[in-house]
């Protein structure tokens, strides 16, 4: 997850830049292709109509040669003429060959040219190449379809049988004087060459897209390439009904100069209709839009590159600026993760910037007022802990002083001078362990002497026995322990535990060993007293002996460390006190003189 205020800026940039540059490109190669696709379109349009315009003068050459041979007197004249000898016949004949072949030579864009009539059907032998019997023609699939809708026309690609050649033919009707139709005259032209022409007008240097041309009834005359090829041709073309011909659909047909895109399979055609020629013919091109705009798609491809290139640039000047601007911040969370630790003297630095400035100013006065309240809060602890230990401990020590010193004076009524000094010796000790110089800690060795001195004062005063057992491993005798914690429950079992035992012999035991792991000292205190009442708890304790032990514990080592009081299954109290590990004088208790109380 991102969660620096730096890398989402940098983030927020890009994607922000990524978006302009996405809308800006794709608007940008919008308007640009729609430009250059309609200035694309304008100049082939343009081509195009020259090329219907040139291409009228082949389209006019080659109807010239029909119309010519049809009206040549020399041919009106010989059909006019209705009875011929077989050498008459054969001379007309020969007129006819020659007249054809010297039409043909004079026309380059014609093949060849063929008329068909009955003038020689007595004489079959005088037919060859050139002319043939018009039966030859009318038998023909397309002929009948095309005689019926025009006297002079146009035939559109078809094969010839006695060249075995794919062919565009022209076809004119032969009349004589009375306007009978006597014969026809075809002039043929190589289907693949028709439109060929174009590249010998210097108007294309191949041809690569398809061409369409209509005749002036819209009628589909050539094309340059199969339908196989280029199967868009079939959408856009349609057969008429009992005609040779195609035309283009309805949606087209009658549309000129005209260009627009058409679809076919996920893929774009460029369509372009011209105008008519002087023939009023029109040329139709299809143009496969992938190549027509390959630079174009290019050039969008070239922009968008360099875009990606300037917003990969534009990271590590915006991450800059963005550390720059951030940097402020960076050392804010710093100062507070030093606050976090306790460290309240962290200052940061003014800033120029109005708002890093305000932060900075009320940062540092937070800081300020958090040292001194700390500063407060710590004298104002230090001084209730130490008036709660001297009340502590003017409620303890009078307490046992004045019992100590009554025993003393009934001893020393009975004259037992030794037994008043050893037990004088005693509290002494004891009360020097219990100021032990105002340190809160002592050594083990010397809590347990207390515990000890106590004991032995006890036994002096106490009618029944006392058998007082300390099990504690040498090296957890250096371990340093809050003072005076085993001493009062010590006197809870000799005061509460036996006061209904008769001659009960006492038996307090204390021991000594690691809990947890290793991470602390329990000390056990057990008897083999009367035990706890039912439902006991804390709040059933009404001296302040055990709450001492407790508060102090709580107050020098933490919340975690505490004592239990439980009755053992044998019988009997036991009390376990749970004190941290201090193999040294602990460096944080305040170090304060007790020794003149």
């Amino acid at each position: 997850m991102i969660r620096k205020l730096k890398t989402i800026m940098v983030v927020c940039f890009v994607f922000v830049n990524a978006l302009f540059l996405a809308g800006v490109s794709y608007s940008s190669y919008q308007y640009f292709f729609n430009f250059t696709s309609d200035e694309i379109s304008e100049a082939k349009l343009t081509l195009l109509n020259e090329s219907a315009n040139k291409l009228s003068g082949v389209i006019q050459n080659i109807r010239e040669a029909g119309t010519f041979i049809a009206i040549d007197r020399t041919v009106v004249d010989m059909f006019e003429n209705t009875g011929t000898t077989p050498y008459e016949a054969l001379v007309e004949r020969n007129e006819l060959k020659n007249l054809a072949n010297n039409v043909a030579s004079l026309k380059q864009e014609v093949y060849s040219v063929e008329i068909y009539t009955d003038r020689f059907q007595e004489y079959s032998y005088l037919y060859d190449y050139n002319v043939q019997p018009q039966s030859n023609l009318t038998e023909q699939e397309w002929f009948e379809p095309f005689i019926e809708n025009v006297d002079n026309g146009w035939v559109p690609r078809h094969t010839d049988e006695l060249m075995d050649r794919e062919m565009i033919s022209y076809v004119h009707r032969i009349l004589n004087q009375r306007s009978e139709t006597v014969g026809y005259i075809k002039v043929n032209v190589l289907a693949e060459n028709f439109l060929e022409y174009l590249v010998d007008m210097d108007l294309y240097d191949e041809i690569n897209e398809p061409f369409i041309l209509l005749n002036t009834g819209g009628r589909i005359i050539a094309e340059t390439h199969s339908r196989e090829e280029y199967p868009i041709l079939n959408d856009i073309t349609v057969s008429v009904e009992s005609e040779i011909y195609e035309r283009l659909i309805p949606e087209y047909d009658e549309l000129t100069d005209h260009h627009q895109l058409i679809k076919k399979d996920n893929e774009y055609y460029l369509l372009l209709i011209s105008r008519p020629n002087y023939e009023q013919w029109r040329l139709v091109q299809v143009i496969p839009v992938d190549g027509l705009y390959a630079e174009t798609q290019e050039l969008g491809v070239h922009v968008l590159v360099i875009g990606l290139i300037a917003i990969l640039l534009s990271i590590p000047i915006v991450y800059g600026i963005g550390k720059w601007i951030t940097k402020p911040i960076s050392h804010m969370v710093k100062a507070m993760r030093k606050v976090e630790k306790g460290e309240f003297d962290v200052q940061v630095k003014s800033h120029f910037v109005e708002e890093y400035d305000i932060l900075g100013k009320n940062f540092n006065q937070m800081t300020n007022e958090l040292s001194e309240l700390l500063e407060k809060l710590e004298e104002e602890n230090a001084n209730r802990r130490e008036a709660e230990m001297r009340a502590l401990q003017s409620q303890i020590m009078p307490h046992f002083l004045y019992n100590t010193l009554d025993m003393i004076k009934w001893k020393s009524l009975d004259h037992d001078a030794e037994d008043v000094g050893e037990m004088v010796n005693k509290l002494s000790k004891m009360l020097r362990i219990g100021l032990s110089g105002g340190l809160k800690f002592i050594r083990l060795r010397d809590e347990l002497d207390h515990a000890k001195c106590y004991i032995d004062i006890q036994k002096q005063r106490q009618p029944q026995a006392i058998d007082y057992k300390v099990r504690v491993p040498a090296y957890m005798k250096d371990y340093y322990v809050p003072k005076i914690i085993l001493q009062p429950f010590i006197e809870n079992s000799i005061k509460h535990g036996y006061h209904n035992a008769g001659s009960k012999r006492m038996e307090i035991t204390v021991l000594g060993e690691m809990c947890g792991k290793n991470d602390c000292i329990k000390l056990t205190v057990k008897d083999n007293g009367t035990g706890l009442p039912d439902n006991w708890s804390f709040s059933n304790v009404k001296g302040i002996g055990i709450q001492n032990v407790r508060e102090r514990i709580a107050m020098y080592c933490g919340e975690q460390f505490d004592v239990d009081i439980y009755n053992h299954e044998k019988g009997g109290v036991v009390v376990e006190i749970r004190v941290p590990i201090y193999e040294a004088q602990p460096a944080t208790q305040p170090q304060t003189n007790e020794s003149g109380e």
